[in-house]
């Protein structure tokens, strides 16, 4: 076993549930005993009634992000747009590769929301521009 990166843990993501999915780089959840390699902590095995953990990847360490999800978070915080670029670098090179699948539907999906919310924007930007006018007349 690995030496633990902290002596306890960090916390649960926060950034990875609001983005609408976990990090889950490795594309894991379980119900299995696990242990959450960041901190140590040896987490029992789950009822199927409780949900299961979400296990993520981070420098080769197991990361329970229930427990120490926290640490992605703060990885993304200090890099994100970085790590973002370059991936989309990547994508420009070689467009068509399976691997950006999922890139090119959350990128569709994105653009969907963008175009609402610019609406939602529009539309007030015209009520306090027709108030102005008549507070103006």
């Amino acid at each position: 076993m690995k030496k633990p990166l902290v002596k306890e843990p960090l916390g649960s993501s926060k950034l990875g549930h609001g983005f609408g999915t976990d990090w889950n780089n490795r594309g894991i959840g379980t119900l299995a005993a696990v242990t959450c390699e960041i901190c140590g902590t040896q987490h029992p095995e789950l009822d199927q009634n409780e949900g299961s953990r979400t296990i993520s990847a981070f420098l080769d360490y197991q990361v329970v992000e229930e427990c120490c999800g926290a640490i992605i978070d703060r990885v993304y915080q200090e890099s994100g747009e970085q790590f973002a670029i370059a991936f989309i670098e990547e994508f420009a090179n070689n467009p068509t590769a399976s691997e950006f699948y999922i890139l090119l539907e959350t990128i569709k999906g994105a653009m969907k929301k963008a175009r609402e919310k610019l609406a939602e924007v529009g539309d007030q930007v015209g009520e306090i521009s027709r108030a102005v006018n008549t507070i103006s007349s």
